[in-house]
């Protein structure tokens, strides 16, 4: 019997003892072979009981049996494991158990004794499978290993274990541990026994479609989708702008206010920026007279003069509250009402475009346009090398909590098709609901956070080209 396997070295910090082990990133990064090869040692070295699982398992077909029967086939470990239909045991007693969360919960909780849980193809997990399993695996010692491939980075298991450690990871070459948690990031170029063949689709699939290639091979959660208004790589490019070219916010300071349907406890959102660079970003669930105080709040800790605010629903109730607090200060208040007409409607968006009346169903439609062109620009600054003035930019700070989520909603909002109409016109927060997205408190802030009356002309810095 062949007793030693070879590992990417990537991967051996899932030697240490933790409680959670996190693998996520591309495919062909090697990551479920790689738990394979760890958990088939293990269970030679010591009696294990190991359960195999995943949202939905509806045959052994749909397992982890078949790739740890081929190793164990490959490195010629039948005289110690034993395989059957349904499932593997060693000959000190360990034992492989198959089970899908989904078709079988009963099975999963009454499940004792397990020493290792393996969670395969986690991004399908959904919440309330995580919570049956946690607690159920609960012998002193046990191990939870996730695997998964990032598809949103909403998903329960992306938004339990990567986003509370994002900043962590990517000052960390994408490896991050504490006492109990270990994750890992693999991609393919981490796989020392990646074939030619993939290697071969790899470079055509970069080469052909880059947004695919940074999904399927880059590890990066789904973003690109049908008539998205703000393209993934234009998002990405906005990250740190200010940084990448060497500006600085100077000129306008605005705050940006979405208090949703606050009396629902809808999540509020919070933005604020100095010229083009986005310096706070606050999102959190409370009534519209806390939220109004914490908006406020923020008006006074960044000096700021303008503040606009979502005009629908409870927007009334802001004005009332806005009117309280800020006594003889001189604020530039805007209640924004996106169902109202466009400004300067004729007037071209841009050179050689049509006018703003023609083009824009409604002033949101116009302002989240003008905010897209933003992105655009900074892609262009950022990526491509050209000079734009950093007042047509936007910078979104890299170390804020919420980034994910702003970038998130960002990737998913979606332009609105209408047959009766050519008029550019976005997706309105119930449209949203429809797809099951929850309501996109931090996007409408960035909105109403550049989309102020009394637009100052930004003194600017040159960029370092």
């Amino acid at each position: 019997m062949i007793t030693n396997f070879s590992f990417p070295s990537r991967i051996l910090p899932i030697f240490k003892p933790k409680r959670f082990k996190i693998l996520y990133g591309s495919r062909a990064s090697g990551k479920s072979s790689s738990v394979a090869r760890y958990l088939l040692l293990k269970g030679r070295e010591e009696k294990l009981r190991i359960l195999c699982t995943r949202e939905l398992q509806l045959s052994l077909k749909d397992s982890v049996h078949k790739l740890l029967s081929d190793l164990i086939i490959e490195f010629s470990m039948e005289d110690f494991y034993t395989i059957t239909q349904d499932a593997i045991r060693g000959s000190n007693g360990t034992e492989f158990i198959f089970a899908g969360i989904r078709s079988n919960p009963a099975k999963i909780k009454s499940t004792e004794g397990i020493d290792v849980c393996w969670l395969e193809e986690a991004e399908s997990i959904t919440q309330e499978s995580l919570d049956l399993i946690v607690p159920t695996i609960r012998k002193d010692n046990s191990e939870i290993i996730v695997v998964f491939n990032p598809q949103d980075e909403l998903d329960p298991i992306y938004n339990t274990f990567i986003t509370p450690n994002i900043l962590a990871l990517e000052t960390n070459d994408y490896l991050y541990e504490d006492d109990n948690l270990l994750i890992i990031k693999m991609d393919y170029q981490h796989n020392p026994f990646l074939s030619d063949v993939i290697k071969d689709d790899i470079e055509r699939v970069k080469k052909e479609d880059y947004k695919r290639y940074l999904h399927v091979y880059g590890g990066e959660c789904i973003s690109s989708y049908e008539d998205a208004v703000f393209d993934i790589l234009w998002i990405n490019a906005a990250i740190d702008s200010h940084i990448k070219l060497g500006f600085e916010g100077i000129g306008a300071k605005v705050v940006g206010y979405d208090p949703a349907d606050s009396s629902d406890g809808d999540t509020q959102g919070l933005i604020a920026r100095h010229g083009s660079v986005v310096t706070h970003i606050d999102m959190w669930k409370s009534d519209i007279t806390k939220g109004i105080e914490r908006a406020f709040k923020l008006l006074e800790d960044t000096n700021s003069t303008d503040f606009v605010f979502d005009g629908i629903g409870v927007g009334s109730a802001v004005s009332h509250e806005l009117r309280k607090l800020q006594g003889n200060r001189n604020i530039n208040s805007t209640n924004f009402k996106g169902s109202g007409k466009v400004r300067l409607p004729t007037k071209q968006f841009k050179e050689g475009s049509e006018s703003n009346g023609d083009l824009f169903k409604n002033i949101r439609a116009q302002y989240f346009w003008l905010l897209r062109d933003r992105f655009y620009k900074t892609y262009l600054a950022v990526v491509e090398g050209k000079y734009i003035d950093p007042s047509e930019l936007i910078s979104i700070p890299s170390n804020s909590e919420f980034i994910t989520q702003l970038r998130s909603e960002l990737s998913k909002f979606k332009r609105k098709r209408a047959l009766s109409s050519d008029f550019i016109q976005m997706e309105s927060k119930e449209d949203i609901a429809k797809r099951g997205i929850k309501s996109p408190a931090l996007l409408d802030a960035l909105m109403y956070c550049f989309a102020n009356n009394n637009i100052k002309k930004d003194t600017t810095t040159r960029l370092r080209f």
